[in-house]
């Protein structure tokens, strides 16, 4: 999505709600298993040759039991909901106000809190007190506007979504969404990307595509690890390249 969401500027309301729809969706399944998954972007969201959208990149999710909260201070900067930045603790919530983030960027073409002048301080600042701001050069729909601020409710308690994904979808402006035919991807995508074969690079930015290739070594000394969560990868497959394009796993 990163890639897109460049080459566009800004992606229109109906496309930006395909998206946070089913991003929706995946973060509904990551909290009914009690994980967290703290780092959602454009980067973190990949797109399959039709044109649906999932997440990728666990490195900052956590399990969490219930009523459990945790502290560590992780994410992307622009993306940290005010809890966080605080040290207060956190749960799910964070993952919502990060939608409400998201979904602003995809709309106006900036995170609601970005600082040009890279000033991260000033930027935590304005997360943790200032409102967000539309400005008057899109035209966003009143349901949209309501939408995105009731996910960047500061307080993570009065948050949209704190008792739940059904709460968000029940918000107005998903009303036309069909949850079950999303859920099954029986809706065709507002935009299926342009790929020549299984091997086309094309949709990713070159930011990623440039970086040179390595094998990861792993010491000796963390071969333990290696023997100790193995079993936990039993029933996965890995898929030849030329059938990734294919859905399999």
């Amino acid at each position: 999505m990163f890639h897109h969401l460049r080459a566009a500027r800004r992606f229109d309301e109906n496309r930006a709600k395909f998206y946070a729809a089913e991003i929706l969706l995946a973060l509904e399944y990551l909290h009914e298993l009690g994980v967290v998954y703290r780092d959602l972007k454009p980067e973190n969201i990949l797109m399959d040759d039709e044109g649906h959208v999932c997440l990728t990149d666990f490195g900052m999710a956590k399990k969490l039991a219930k009523d459990e909260k945790t502290k560590s201070f992780v994410g992307t900067p622009e993306y940290l909901a005010p809890e966080v930045i605080e040290g207060k603790g956190h749960r799910m919530p964070v993952d919502w106000w990060a939608l409400g983030i998201l979904t602003f960027e995809m709309i106006i073409g900036v995170p609601p809190f970005y600082n040009r002048d890279q000033d991260t301080q000033e930027m935590f600042r304005a997360i943790t007190r200032k409102e967000i701001d539309f400005g008057t050069k899109i035209k966003v729909s009143p349901e949209c506007k309501n939408f995105i601020e009731k996910l960047l409710i500061k307080n993570p308690d009065n948050r949209l979504g704190t008792n739940g994904a059904e709460e968000i979808k029940a918000h107005p402006w998903f009303k036309n969404v069909n949850w079950n035919d999303l859920s099954q991807k029986k809706v065709v995508p507002p935009f299926k990307p342009k790929i020549s074969n299984s091997y086309d690079v094309g949709n990713f930015d070159e930011e990623f595509t440039s970086e040179e290739a390595y094998n990861s070594v792993l010491p000796d000394t963390n071969m333990h690890l290696v023997n100790k969560y193995q079993g936990e990868f039993t029933n996965f497959t890995y898929a030849p390249q030329n059938d990734m394009l294919k859905g399999n796993k």
